[in-house]
């Protein structure tokens, strides 16, 4: 019985999807990946009208780890990093006015483990990054678009030293009055 509770607590984690609207220009997109390594967030280190400046994926087989270096809306900089440190880092660096607007994610076993395999994300002015391995013929793989008027901000998931699962921080692109 407790093998079926953990494969159905499983099977609800990986599926979760859709948009949950949040107070003050965020809103949460769906989770993909499994339920290994640590939980992270970023809902409460995020706000709506900050700029992205850079987003940087590692990672060869799988992914390995995403950040991104973030300015709020005081000026301050930060960077919300999770995974580990392993692979090829590569990074993109925003134009002025570029915001990160979809991401697709790939997800599948590695040592009995649910694992992000490959991740891409999109902005509105057509460049993309990606790491990880593009995963064939599964249905394990999810693309997600930013609400109008929304961009990536940060991110949610489970990741230890490579990325169990992640899912999209929306934040606002305009500051919320």
């Amino acid at each position: 019985m407790k093998f079926f509770m953990q494969v159905m607590a499983t099977a609800t984690f990986v599926v979760a999807s859709g948009v949950a609207a949040l107070n003050d220009g965020i809103q949460l997109g769906g989770t993909y990946g499994g339920p290994h390594g640590h939980k992270y967030s970023d809902q409460d280190l995020v706000e709506a009208g900050q700029t992205v400046q850079s987003i940087v994926v590692r990672g060869n087989d799988r992914v390995d780890a995403v950040s991104l270096d973030i300015k709020n809306l005081a000026g301050q900089v930060s960077t919300l990093k999770h995974g580990g440190g392993g692979g090829d880092e590569e990074t993109l660096a925003l134009a002025e006015g570029e915001h990160i607007t979809g991401i697709e994610v790939h997800w599948g076993k590695y040592y009995r483990k649910t694992r992000v395999m490959y991740v891409k994300f999109t902005t509105d002015k057509g460049n993309t990054i990606d790491s990880g391995t593009p995963q064939q013929n599964t249905d394990k793989k999810a693309t997600e678009n930013a609400p109008e008027g929304f961009q990536l901000g940060g991110f949610v998931g489970f990741a230890g030293q490579e990325l169990d699962s992640v899912g999209a921080v929306w934040t606002s692109i305009n500051k919320v009055q």
